[in-house]
């Protein structure tokens, strides 16, 4: 199972180290037959979020710490080059390039909490789904 997290995931796993998000990222880690697939744009849109100044202020985490956990998931992933671009969601896009990422690896799932991308709930045979519907896929 090929499956690309929402930036909106990673953050907020990040920020939540004990909540669903952190969950799917444990259970992935322990899971053979997962395969998380990412790319630079969805790594480079966590760590600006992160870097905000309001953000880090909330968080108190360091730029070291926010490198560290991207550089976690970059050695846990299957980094893809996105070979399309697909324009879909035009309030926000980017997150076409979850989209993108995801068609470029080939995934089955994305996992999202994103008011735009969970609506569609399907992406040329990608399911979209949210945290809590992943977290009862894995049982």
């Amino acid at each position: 199972m090929r499956i690309v997290l929402d930036t909106n995931i990673l953050v907020s796993a990040f920020t939540s180290k004990l909540g669903h998000s952190a969950k799917i990222i444990d259970l992935i880690s322990m899971l053979e037959e997962i395969q998380l697939v990412s790319s630079e744009p969805i790594l480079g849109e966590f760590k600006n979020i992160l870097s905000r100044d309001e953000v880090k202020a909330r968080f108190n985490y360091s730029t070291h710490d926010i490198e560290a956990f991207a550089s976690s998931i970059r050695d846990a992933s299957t980094i893809v080059k996105l070979k399309s671009n697909f324009k879909v969601i035009k309030e926000d896009r980017e997150d076409d390039v979850v989209l993108n990422t995801a068609y470029s690896g080939r995934a089955g799932y994305i996992v999202s909490g994103d008011r735009h991308l969970i609506p569609l709930r399907e992406f040329k045979g990608i399911k979209i789904v949210t945290v809590s519907e992943m977290l009862e896929l894995l049982k």
